[in-house]
């Protein structure tokens, strides 16, 4: 008879990890065990907050580092109903109280259940790496509305128990647009004026958006690769001279095929431009594309072709773009701290918007265009949008971070959601070979990373988390 995973004892395998434990850790972990229960449970909880609280200062948290921003996002779980112990029912949408009576009165006070397939995740992350997940919501498709009120809930209890969230950072899906444009009336010329920035409804600060900058870079290369002369979504065109995917892929075989720059061998490749669904995904290789090493590539091939066929920089513009992009890159790849506003990264932030926009009027201005060509002559709006969420939203931010701690800016390296990524990339691993997790292993995924982050262990003189 073949024997299953459930026929294995579980007592002594739990037994020998328990083991391998140091007393340090043990202590710990008998001192937290179910101190908490509600971050397993969806919802916004004061005693989650408190326990946030307790961490910090465990950690040793300074007054500065719990100045920060929200980060949030959505991860897919399991379409599944399951019973809690206490034989509570989990699996269904649940955005609070507040959600079920608008749901009551548009449904004229008829029940009508969903079933989560998606997990709303919230989390606080200071300007000196404290990171916590606070909320979670299971969802199917969050709506902006939904979004402002859990929010700036979020903002109020955080605020409360010494927290102070000075901006938001996401990725720039609609509803999460829809979102951050609903505090400019919708304008996009109004929210670029106000440079994404409002006041704190709790305080006097200013209150920031900023769009995720390493996915705003690989929209940045997904438009560029959608560009060419005819027959695809974007055509883009600047002063009369076009800025096209080809050119890449042109110097790329170029390099491949006569090996006259090595620098293939340290980043670019094939799958740099044999894009799938799931590469196309991942920031690194957009980062890449948009590299010094790609730069020298268009430059060398340019070269070739004013010495072999006499062509006149036919490629000049391309470059420029992914000059641009390049600065992008290695701003928000900083790892050094932004100490005043006049800070070289920030003007060369400034100068490259301001190059973007420069196109954007070159093309609008363009009479000898119909509509559609002025369309695909430039990056698409969502993207401008996105673009300068995230310059002027940040240089907002470093600007009130700065005001509060002078001479003790945040680190750009640090604005991203790569921390709230890989809480995910924990919690997808910890269910074995199931990616996708259900709203009750989710919950108690959140809850075993929370206090896994919280061990540490030290090795002599050298310790690591």
């Amino acid at each position: 008879m073949k024997r299953t995973m459930g026929d294995i004892p579980q007592g002594p395998v739990k037994k020998k990890r328990w083991d391998c434990l140091s007393e340090e850790e043990k202590r710990l972990l008998r001192c937290n065990k179910n101190k908490v229960n509600k971050i397993k449970k969806p919802g916004l909880h004061c005693d989650v907050i408190k326990w946030m609280d307790e961490e910090a200062q465990r950690q040793g948290v300074t007054e500065r580092g719990r100045h920060g921003f929200i980060v949030f996002d959505e991860m897919k779980i399991q379409g599944r109903l399951q019973l809690r112990p206490d034989f509570e029912i989990v699996g269904l949408v649940d955005l609070g109280e507040f959600y079920q009576s608008m749901r009551s009165l548009q449904t004229g006070g008829v029940p009508k259940a969903e079933m989560a397939t998606h997990v709303f995740q919230l989390a606080f992350q200071g300007c000196e790496g404290f990171f916590f997940p606070f909320a979670w919501f299971p969802i199917t498709e969050i709506q902006p509305i939904n979004i402002y009120l859990h929010h700036w809930d979020s903002v109020f209890y955080l605020t409360e128990h010494r927290f102070f969230p000075h901006a938001c950072l996401c990725e720039g899906s609609q509803a999460n647009r829809d979102f951050i444009m609903g505090h400019f009336k919708f304008s996009p010329e109004y929210a670029i004026m106000n440079k994404f920035t409002v006041d704190n409804m709790y305080d006097s600060s200013k209150y920031s958006f900023i769009m995720d900058p390493p996915r705003t870079i690989e929209k940045l290369r997904n438009n560029l690769e959608k560009s060419s002369l005819r027959g695809t979504a974007r055509s883009f065109k600047f002063n009369g001279k076009h800025i096209l995917w080809s050119h890449l892929k042109e110097a790329y075989l170029h390099d491949k095929t006569n090996a006259r720059a090595p620098v293939t061998s340290c980043k670019i490749g094939d799958s740099h431009f044999q894009l799938t669904p799931a590469t196309r995904m991942r920031n690194h290789l957009a980062a890449d594309i948009f590299s010094d090493d790609m730069l020298e590539l268009l430059y060398n091939y340019q070269e070739f072709k004013r010495d072999q066929k006499g062509d006149d920089d036919s490629m000049g513009l391309t470059r420029e773009y992914l000059f641009a992009a390049n600065l992008f890159v290695k701003i928000f790849a900083d790892t050094k701290p932004i100490r005043t506003m006049e800070d070289q990264r920030l003007m060369e932030l400034d100068a490259t918007l301001h190059w973007f926009l420069d196109w954007r009027e070159d093309v609008m201005g363009s009479e000898n265009q119909t509509p559609k060509e002025r369309n695909k002559a430039y990056i698409s709006d969502k993207l401008h949008l996105d673009m300068c969420s995230m310059v002027l939203g940040y240089k907002s931010y470093v600007r009130t971070m700065i005001t509060q701690f002078p001479g003790m800016g945040p680190i750009s390296a640090s604005t991203n959601l790569e921390c709230m990524e890989n809480m995910f990339g924990c919690i997808r691993a910890s269910d074995g070979s199931n990616a996708n997790p259900t709203v009750l292993q989710y919950g108690s995924s959140v809850n075993g990373y929370i206090r896994c982050c919280s061990l540490k262990i030290r090795n002599e003189n050298a310790s690591r988390k």
